[in-house]
């Protein structure tokens, strides 16, 4: 069954209008910051995990999803998967994914592959480096979000204290 496009799929394809692959890797990085978690398809243990990888290119990469769904999606394409099964998922929040995936480089990984299938995307993890560098100096996830203009101080104040 095919799945409508999300929010991130969309990041996506905006990704792949652009020419400039800088550009692109930055839509796709940005859409990634911007979840709360990112999801990787556990090939280990219980006691010792191990997030799946893949060549691609001849360089190591490993799988990185934007929802468990799609995990689930890719276990059904791949063979029979029973229903009630618990998900192999690893699942890490996105302030600690970034440098957790820049540290696989010393075990041989170059990239990323995020989301395999459809709209997949490769992504070295030299731009994931640029960019979570870049991301931190702009003062990371704390600095992200929106402002409404003319808001009153109880309101600025009941969004600060449920930390939107």
């Amino acid at each position: 069954m095919s799945r409508l496009p999300d929010r991130f799929d969309l990041w996506v394809r905006k990704a792949r209008a652009c020419e400039d692959q800088a550009r692109q890797a930055d839509y796709v990085l940005g859409a990634l910051a911007g979840l709360k978690e990112w999801y990787f398809l556990d090939t280990g243990t219980r006691e010792n995990p191990q997030p799946a990888e893949v060549e691609m290119e001849g360089v190591a990469c490993l799988l990185v999803f934007s929802d468990p769904g799609r995990i689930e999606e890719m276990l059904h394409v791949a063979g029979p998967f029973r229903e009630g099964t618990p998900l192999p998922v690893i699942t890490i929040p996105t302030v600690e994914a970034m440098p957790w995936c820049l540290k696989r480089r010393t075990s041989g990984g170059g990239g990323l592959l995020i989301n395999p299938g459809e709209d997949a995307f490769l992504l070295p993890l030299d731009r994931l480096e640029v960019f979570y560098d870049e991301w931190n100096r702009r003062g990371g996830r704390s600095a992200s979000g929106f402002w409404i203009p003319n808001m009153t101080t109880e309101e600025e104040d009941f969004w600060q204290e449920h930390g939107l």
